[in-house]
């Protein structure tokens, strides 16, 4: 069942926001329970519960979540499109008792990015049942909401920015290493020259001076980003090349730093990032890729199951026996 909107109207002055708190219901003690302490976690357990309008602030929440002390519950509702009332409901939903409170509480947290954020209570030890279903529900929420928010357009002009490009390189950082190699694995098999850094023993500076115009960095971080990420990124456009950043919503300097920004809702009941939006992303691209070369790419389909045939030890049905 939906809860009630709540209406407010007839507010002028920017700085009433704060006083409406106070006249605000309190949230359902089912909330509170299951209510994590940062931010972000109080966001993804109440997330599916909220309306359009909330759901976009809290995006805006999430992404400006590292500057948040710098501007107004007003200024993140202007930026997220909604109404000083639409902020002031979701502020106390997420269990703060005014936004100078909930600034004051952010700036103190000294588990950003860390797994103890997505925990209850960070010096308490992970507890309660593990269930299969809510994960599977928290994934599903995640990909529907990521693919909700990417505009077709950018998909279409990345897709067609991999496809043209001479080169591409895909650059995994700390937890977006593995989500790199995943990349790789299909864009090996659908174009030419597909390079992955960083690799092994080499440097940054060596691998960034070898990107040159016409090339595509498809760089994939989430929190807690390398600070080097947005001079990488600066670098290789710099150099000509066209960016895309694959990462979460939190990612603020290296977003400004890229051409095009595929932005991932990564909640969880975990306290780690789940990365099914980001893997589904990538899936996407590969068959937009794919289905863009055509010709091309069933031609190197062919080529490579030649290849394996001749090189890879690999288990492959047996081919049928002809009768004479």
């Amino acid at each position: 069942m939906r809860r009630p909107r709540l209406c407010y109207v007839g507010i002028r002055d920017p700085c009433a926001i704060v006083g409406e708190f106070s006249a605000l219901p309190s949230v359902t003690k089912a909330r509170n329970e299951h209510r994590a302490r940062s931010l972000e976690a109080r966001i993804y357990a109440i997330y599916s519960e909220l309306h359009p309008a909330e759901k976009r602030l809290a995006d805006v929440l999430l992404q400006y979540q590292m500057d948040l002390p710098s501007y107004t519950a007003g200024e993140l509702a202007e930026k997220a499109g909604v109404s000083k009332a639409t902020a002031a409901r979701l502020i106390r939903s997420l269990g703060y008792a005014t936004y100078p409170n909930a600034k004051r509480q952010i700036r103190a947290d000294q588990h950003w990015g860390s797994p103890r954020a997505g925990l209850v209570d960070p010096d308490q030890a992970p507890s309660g049942a593990v269930s299969l279903s809510r994960m599977v529900q928290a994934d599903i929420e995640n990909i529907r909401t990521t693919a909700e928010a990417v505009p077709e357009r950018v998909l279409a002009d990345v897709s067609q920015a991999i496809v043209s490009a001479r080169r591409l390189w895909i650059m995994g950082l700390r937890s977006g290493y593995g989500l790199a190699h995943h990349a790789a694995h299909y864009f090996t098999l659908i174009k030419d020259d597909v390079r992955v850094l960083p690799s092994g023993g080499a440097s940054h500076s060596h691998e960034i001076a070898s990107i040159t115009e016409g090339d595509v960095l498809l760089a994939i971080a989430f929190r807690r980003r390398p600070r080097v990420l947005p001079t990488i990124l600066t670098e290789a456009r710099a150099a000509g090349a066209t960016t895309v950043l694959i990462t979460d919503l939190s990612a603020a300097a290296s977003a400004k730093a890229s051409d095009y920004v595929l932005r991932c809702h990564c909640q969880s009941p975990m306290p780690f990032n789940s990365f099914a939006a980001a893997v589904t992303l990538i899936n996407y691209l590969a068959w937009s890729v794919t289905t863009l070369l055509g010709e091309e790419s069933l031609a190197r389909f062919r080529k490579i199951d030649r290849l394996v045939g001749l090189l890879d030890n690999v288990s492959t049905p047996p081919l049928p026996v002809r009768r004479k």
